[in-house]
């Protein structure tokens, strides 16, 4: 009767096997949790500025389908020495639509729409351009009233694929297809 007791005393006292499994898996899914929030930025920085090119890139190709005056460039620009994209202006009134077509970034405009001057360079992000036209590159992409990519001249500008890569600790990609596809790719 005594061993009996004695037995049944101990096991009140400890854990079983498997809370102890368990509190270490607990324990090291907390860890990984935590380590992750507490290791910075770097690397996670170009996944947020692709999802933020693909956006901005998707407000823009909108705005063009919804609005179809031909003498208006619905159109996102992009800076590969100081990296950052946006738009040239924001302003769609009768008589700015000189102002829809320049090639450089109003850095005044909306930050869901526009990367600051030195946004990318301080996350120390690049950006390139890469077409299957020739030249390679571009420093714009825009829309038509169908939300196909298109040059100044009207004339298609991805005939196979247009990429935006975006290299800092990781390389990440925004792929534009002929259609109007607008998408994170390899």
């Amino acid at each position: 009767m005594m061993l009996n007791s004695q037995c049944f005393s101990l096991r009140l006292k400890g854990f079983t096997l498997i809370e102890l499994v368990i509190v270490i898996i607990l324990i090291s899914i907390l860890s990984v949790t935590v380590f992750s929030r507490f290791s910075g930025t770097s690397g996670f920085s170009e996944y947020t500025y692709q999802a933020r090119l693909i956006s901005t890139l998707r407000n823009m190709q909108t705005r063009a389908m919804h609005d179809t005056r031909d003498e208006y460039c619905f159109q996102i620009n992009f800076d590969s020495v100081a990296p950052a994209f946006g738009p040239p202006t924001l302003s769609y009134t009768m008589g700015s639509s000189a102002d829809t077509c320049q090639i450089s970034i109003d850095f005044t405009n909306a930050d869901y729409l526009t990367t600051s001057a030195s946004e990318m360079t301080a996350a120390e992000v690049s950006l390139s351009t890469l077409s299957s036209s020739t030249p390679p590159g571009f420093s714009f992409i825009a829309f038509n009233s169908l939300g196909q990519p298109i040059t100044a001249t009207g004339d298609l500008t991805c005939s196979s694929q247009c990429k935006i890569i975006l290299t800092g600790e990781s390389a990440v990609s925004v792929c534009i297809e002929p259609q109007g596809y607008i998408h994170a790719c390899e």
